[in-house]
Order: C-alpha cells, then structure tokens, then sequence
C-alpha cells in the first residue's frame, strides 16, 4: 500500500498531466481548512487570522514525511501548514498539485476541484500566499522528461517506470512570449486576491531552483550540460517573471529562488528531489522548512 501511495505521489508531482489519470474516484475537493495553529494560544483572546494559500505543488507539497491528501497531494509539513501554526493562523489551504495559473484565477482544475483557487478566499482574510507558474512553462514536466531520456540502468524500478511510463515528451523551451504571459497571469491572480479580500497582504513565494549554483550533473539530476543549462535558463525565466508581477502590482516576494541556488539537487543539502526517489524534482521536508521561514521571516 505505502508503495502504491509512493509511486501515485511521484507521478502527480512529476507533471500536472498526470494528475487525472491517478485521482481516486469521490475525492474531489476544493481546499482544506485547518484550525489555528498552537501558537495562537500563547497571546490574548482574540479572533484568529486568516491565512489562505494558493498554488501549485510547490505549496501543496506532495511528500511521504507526513500525511498526504489527494486528489492535490497536500501535506501537513508544507509550508503553508507551517507558516501558520507559527503564526497562529487559521488555514484555508487551496493549493494542489498540477495547478497552472488560470486554475488559480479562472476555472476549476477538474477533477480535483469544483471552482478557482481564488474563490476560497473570504473578504477577511488577512494573509494570502501565492507559489506558481511553473506549470505554465512545464517547468517539472521539462526536467521529468529529460531525465528520462536519460533513464539510469540502476533506476529500473517501478517508481522510475511509472514516472517515465507512456513516454514523456519535453516540451519546447519557453520563448519570451511565453515568460510575458506568465507575467501577466501572476498579476491577474494578485489583482483577483484584492478583489476578493482587499485589505489581505498578499505575498509571492517563488520556487526553489532544481539546478543550483553548480552546473554539475550527479545520478539524481541524470541530464547533459546542455540541459542543465537549459533548465537554469527556464527557471531564470520563471523566477524573473514572478518579480516583474511583484513589482507590477506591489505584492511582497520572497525570493526562494536566491535562498536555494546552494542547495539544488547535486548539492550536499538538497532542498529538491532528484529523479531517484521521493515527490521526483520537488522540495523535500528541508526544502517545505526553509520556505516556510522565509515567509515567516517576511511577515516580520
């Protein structure tokens, strides 16, 4: 059983179309609620805040460390869960696995839920945190596929072969255009936020990086120097687009992206999977931690 969990919640994380295909069948939900954190206790009565999170699965954060929920593979260690049991905050969590930014702002990302991410924002929340984009560009999708291009001889097991199943193919690089449309989908979700709850703060988190400061391979990170390259030029892209919308529109950012060039993949404290185990090229439990300080740190 724990096999077939793990191998569920590596294909979901490797790319969002894999999302439909592995849903169980009456799951479908739209965000989970969780109560104020302990540290709400520790001040005066009062009502707590409300924080509301928003993204893909580098906030839902798939991972086998604690418990998992489908359809969107949210953890209780992701970093939205830890921001707000430090803060003593009322949790609305809607972000899942697979979300691209029009499923944040303007549809439901069926099956796994029955409206926009946006709309489980109240006009009092107080805190909204949005992570996304990278589905946009097939970010994940991108270095899944290479990877398996590259396919290890010793990672012939079944959780390799079922990410790599059916023959992944890899998704042209990005062009500018492409960058400039994220820029744009960014803004209209932080302007959807403000519509909906406008005296919230609203921060953007950005991803950490899969390729760190070192432009090395190791068999976690199974890709040619061309594609390494590649792959930091798609993140730079992300990353630079997410900043353009903050600017744009005022919206606080927290740049993971800079804290966690020392601690790509090949790194000897990864924040990122690599393609031999675990939620494949997404943030491992250190990775879930050190975002959720970071926040924290900017909510200060």
């Amino acid at each position: 059983m724990r096999r077939e969990l793990f191998t569920r919640v590596v294909t979901i994380a490797a790319s969002a179309a894999a999302v439909a295909a592995v849903v169980i069948p009456g799951t479908a939900i739209t965000e989970t609620v969780s109560p104020p954190g302990k540290a709400a206790a520790a001040g005066p009565e009062r009502a707590p805040t409300t924080y509301v999170a928003l993204g893909s699965s580098y906030a839902a954060g798939p991972d086998l460390s604690s418990g998992v929920r489908p359809p969107c593979f949210r953890t209780d260690d992701n970093y939205p869960h830890q921001v707000a049991t430090a803060r003593g905050m009322r949790l609305i969590d809607a972000s899942c696995s697979g979300a691209t930014t029009p499923d944040i702002v303007d549809r439901a990302q069926r099956p796994m839920a029955r409206r926009p991410q946006v709309a489980a924002i109240p006009p009092g929340a107080d805190l909204v945190t949005i992570t996304t984009g990278g589905n946009d560009l097939d970010y994940v999708g991108r270095v899944t596929a290479l990877s398996c291009r590259h396919k290890l001889r010793s990672a012939g097991d079944a959780i390799t072969d079922r990410v790599c199943s059916g023959g992944r193919t890899v998704a042209p690089e990005p062009t500018p255009a492409a960058y400039q449309r994220v820029e744009r989908r960014i803004i209209r979700a932080v302007e959807a936020v403000r519509a909906r709850a406008p005296h919230a703060r609203i921060v953007l988190v950005d991803y950490l990086p899969i390729v760190g400061t070192s432009s090395t391979t190791c068999a976690a990170l199974p890709l040619s120097p061309s594609e390494i390259a590649q792959t930091r030029r798609v993140f730079d892209g992300l990353t630079d687009a997410t900043s353009r919308a903050a600017q744009a529109t005022g919206a606080q950012l927290v740049t993971a992206s800079k804290s966690g060039a020392a601690h790509g993949v090949c790194s000897s404290q990864p924040w990122v999977y690599g393609f031999e185990g675990g939620a494949v090229y997404h943030p491992t439990p250190a990775g879930k931690t050190a975002v959720a300080q970071l926040v924290l740190r900017a909510l200060r």
